[in-house]
């Protein structure tokens, strides 16, 4: 039996010597920095390792890293090797005469250094290391008896310190950065606890050794500071103990952070998601709230535009110029767009211009008075809630924002402007949100939170059966966009009332001053008293008070935004009681009202309405548009003025059709033919008038017609004679729906309805024109008398069932009377039933071709 043999066991330090000789045998750079071994010969020179000599170190994250090199980069070799020098000799004990550095080899990872020195014949490797040391040392103390280096190294202490380097150093830059833990990895017997603290005090302060296991092979040793496992991986690796039997491999344990609040987060997300949620909406509210809020202000007020400051001389310089180049381009296209115009189509423009100030004039000097009406409410400032209704076309948006509001320079600095339209017609809830908060001034907005806040709802929902509630609905959404409004509005209206306070301050103590000079008793009313609220002031200073625009209100649309209307009129209504604004709706939707009245019933509403124009202002603005008699004959303009009435928009369709070539009379009874087939196709079809939103059948709309073809209004009380219209309530809701559609207007004396005239003119010579036609004539006045007689057979009907019961009584002699009037009811309504297919057959005997007369409507 062959006898024991030890285990081979490599020498660390021989082997790595060996590999780098043969490797490097035809290189010529042997650094260390390049092959990561330093070579030294152990009896003339000694290898130290000094810490902290750079600034500051650079082993953490990658960002503070970019940000410390270059303060490293600023230190050059030369001055760290001075530093080396001057911190390992003293004056009293310096170093021996022929002690140099021979090599220099910085860690800027580690913010320390390995310092090879040449050891001098005279003292030995050990002296020299000594010496060294206590130096170091003694220039520690030195630097210390400065109060302040000696205050900070108590918190902070940077001073270098050196060791010896004990093993092979391994000069490497992988990403390994330092770490308070060294994993310790042996070559041959492991070494106990004991020898391992042995080993590494020096260093420092040890926490907690873990020595070698069957299950794990390495050992742990975990430092107290960062500072001792640098210099002690940096001095102790490719150390080789007991006889070369054992080699030490040092290398850093990653540290392992925790972060609690995550893990709190993901281990309490019942808990952790609505506290993020109510985080994030209050941080919401007080980063972007107050941007909104002065987006709104410049909105309303345009505090910060050019166009508020163009007379200010500095502002000029820059204001006009641009203003000129501005107006230049906008004519240079207007030019352009005209002569192409005349190229292609071989006319100039056909659109309807205001270049004419002196049409503008004709229009409006009629409406001068009820400008002044609209002015003196907004500064009476009683209840400021202002309707203004009219008819499509009838420029009520221009009456009141041109010719109102911005021909008064106290009252066109703060308006908002709301179309209802452009936000009923958006087609999502994002696009409602946005066209919202581009007429309110509200920026930023961020739409996309609703998508991601609707995703995760149904996500949660899908799990947990329940919804998270981190979505809004658009109303909610809404409402917090008024909300901020508000603010912005109070903001504004009260923007002068501390300079009003500080005038009244300065004011009465200037009276003080002259009175106590004059007497000597003090005044009895103080500052304070003096000053009135912030309501008081609002109600004494009207044009102070933002005035809100509310155009295209009405009752109800198509959309799926119809909410808006009843929500822009609970926040008005309560922007007015609280005497915060002036509030100004336009519509053409006499039935908008009942959304006010339902948010104020209390209020009385100040109601303006613009009807058409004169018939004598319609024919001046129709000549100066044409203003060529080859167009049309001025003489003959009444003929043709007159049907089309005062309404503008058919003024100016008039107009195009005589521009374009049409003639006069074909341009006319083009027009009274659209409206004719208007209104059979919408008033007069039993389809539209059976829907739920219409309250009329097509007898009611002809009975109108025929009382509007032969006078221009009649009384209201005309229409309780025909048994279509005896029910008041039912009458009234008739002609409301027949109003908000324009067919009819109403005129009212002291808010009571009075007459009935026809909504648009052009529709009277439609009338006209409907019953003139044997045709349709036939077909409607047929349907009349139809509707008539169920009238009266109804009647009947009732009444014979009276009849039948009155029949079963025991004794019907005390009844006899009533029977009698009952059956004279009968009489009559059979009567009138036989008078009503009697004309039902006349009407059929009507020839077509033929003409004549009957009941008054002559066929021609």
């Amino acid at each position: 039996m062959s006898g024991y043999q030890r285990p081979f066991i490599r020498n660390y330090a021989s082997d790595v010597e060996d590999l780098k000789k043969e490797a490097d045998r035809l290189e010529t750079d042997k650094s260390a920095s390049t092959t990561g071994v330093l070579d030294y010969e152990k009896q003339s020179e000694v290898v130290l390792y000094f810490d902290h000599i750079y600034p500051m170190p650079i082993s953490g994250l990658s960002l503070k890293r970019k940000f410390l090199s270059p303060i490293q980069n600023r230190v050059t070799t030369d001055d760290l090797k001075q530093k080396v020098l001057d911190l390992s000799s003293t004056d009293s004990n310096p170093l021996p005469e022929n002690t140099k550095i021979s090599e220099f080899v910085p860690l800027k990872r580690d913010a320390g250094a390995f310092v090879k020195f040449e050891v001098p014949p005279e003292t030995t490797c050990k002296e020299l290391i000594n010496q060294i040391v206590s130096n170091l040392e003694e220039n520690e103390v030195q630097h210390n008896k400065n109060i302040f280096n000696y205050v900070k190294n108590l918190f902070w202490n940077k001073f270098p310190k050196c060791y010896q380097v004990k093993g092979t150093p391994w000069i490497e830059d992988l990403r390994r950065y330092p770490s308070p833990k060294l994993k310790v990895i042996f070559e041959g017997d492991p070494l106990t606890e004991e020898e391992l603290y042995l080993l590494f005090r020096r260093y420092g302060l040890i926490v907690d050794i873990i020595p070698v296991s069957s299950s794990n092979p390495t050992a742990t040793i975990i430092f107290k500071y960062l500072r001792s496992a640098v210099c002690a991986k940096n001095c102790i690796t490719g150390i080789s103990l007991n006889s070369s039997m054992t080699t030490l491999h040092l290398q850093y344990i990653p540290i392992e952070r925790v972060n609690y609040l995550m893990d709190f987060i993901v281990n309490h997300q019942k808990i952790t998601i609505p506290a993020i949620v109510a985080l994030l909406a209050t941080l919401a509210v007080l980063i972007f709230d107050p941007i909104r809020q002065l987006f709104i202000e410049q909105h309303i007020t345009h505090k910060y535009s050019l166009e508020t400051y163009k007379d200010n001389r500095y502002v000029k310089v820059v204001y006009y110029p641009y203003r000129s180049l501005v107006q230049w381009l906008n004519n240079s296209y207007d030019y352009i767009d005209e002569k192409l115009n005349q190229v292609y189509e071989g006319k100039g423009d056909l659109e309807v211009t205001s270049e004419d100030s002196e049409n503008i004039n004709i229009l409006w000097n009629e409406r001068f008075e009820k400008i002044k009406q609209l002015k003196l409410w907004i500064y009476e400032n009683i209840n400021t809630f202002i309707v203004v209704k009219g008819p499509k076309g009838s420029g009520k948006e221009e009456f009141v924002l041109d010719h109102t509001l911005n021909n008064d320079e106290k009252l066109k600095r703060k308006v908002l402007y709301i179309d209802c339209d452009a936000l009923v017609k958006a087609r999502s809830d994002n696009g409602l949100i946005k066209t919202t908060a581009r007429q309110l001034g509200y920026f930023p907005v961020f739409t996309w939170t609703n998508s991601i806040s609707q995703f995760v709802d149904l996500g949660v929902q899908g799990l947990t059966g329940q919804k998270s509630g981190l979505s809004e609905s658009k109303e909610t959404q809404l409402k917090n966009m008024f909300s901020l409004t508000t603010q912005a509005l109070r903001n504004i209206a009260l923007s002068d009332y501390e300079d009003y306070r500080n005038d009244t301050i300065k004011q009465q103590k200037r009276r003080t001053r002259k009175t106590e000079n004059n007497t000597d008793e003090k005044p009895s009313i103080s500052v304070e008293e003096e000053i009135i609220k912030e309501e008081d002031y609002l109600q004494q200073h009207p044009e102070a008070k933002p005035i809100i625009v509310v155009n295209n209100f009405q009752r109800k649309s198509d959309g799926n935004n119809d909410m808006i209307y009843k929500l822009i009129a609970e926040w008005t209504s309560s922007l007015v009681q609280s005497n915060m604004s002036h509030v100004i709706f336009i519509t053409h939707d006499v039935g908008s009202v009942q959304h006010l009245t339902d948010s104020l019933p209390n209020q009385v509403f100040k109601t303006i309405s613009l009807s058409d124009a004169s018939q004598r202002s319609a024919k001046q603005y129709v000549w100066n548009q044409l203003n060529d008699p080859s167009l049309m004959n001025p003489d003959s303009l009444d003929k043709y003025i007159e049907p089309l009435g005062g309404r503008m928009l058919d003024l100016q369709a008039f107009i195009r059709r005589i521009k374009s070539g049409e003639s006069a009379n074909d341009a006319l009874s083009e027009m009274v033919n659209q409206a004719s087939e208007q209104i059979t196709t919408f008033f007069l079809n039993n389809t539209v008038a059976n829907e739920s939103d219409s309250n009329w059948n097509t007898a009611q709309v002809w009975a109108i017609m025929k009382f509007l073809s032969e006078n221009d209004s009649f009384e209201y009380n005309e229409l309780s004679k025909i048994s279509l219209f005896k029910s008041s309530n039912e009458t009234l809701a008739t002609l409301a729906a027949l109003e908000k559609h324009d067919l009819i207007s109403f005129t009212r004396e002291k808010g009571v309805l009075s007459r009935i005239s026809t909504g648009r003119p052009l529709y009277k010579a439609a009338f006209k024109e409907l019953i003139n036609d044997r045709k349709v004539y036939k077909l409607y006045e047929t349907d009349y008398y139809n509707n008539l007689i169920t009238i009266e057979s109804t009647k009947i009907f009732k009444l014979e069932d009276e009849i039948n019961k009155i029949s079963r009584l025991s004794d019907i002699k005390y009844l006899k009377n009533r029977l009698e009037y009952v059956s004279s009811k009968i009489n009559t309504a059979t009567e009138t039933i036989m008078k009503y297919e009697e004309k039902i057959k006349e009407i059929g005997k009507l020839n077509e071709k033929s003409s004549s007369s009957f009941l008054g409507i002559k066929f021609n």
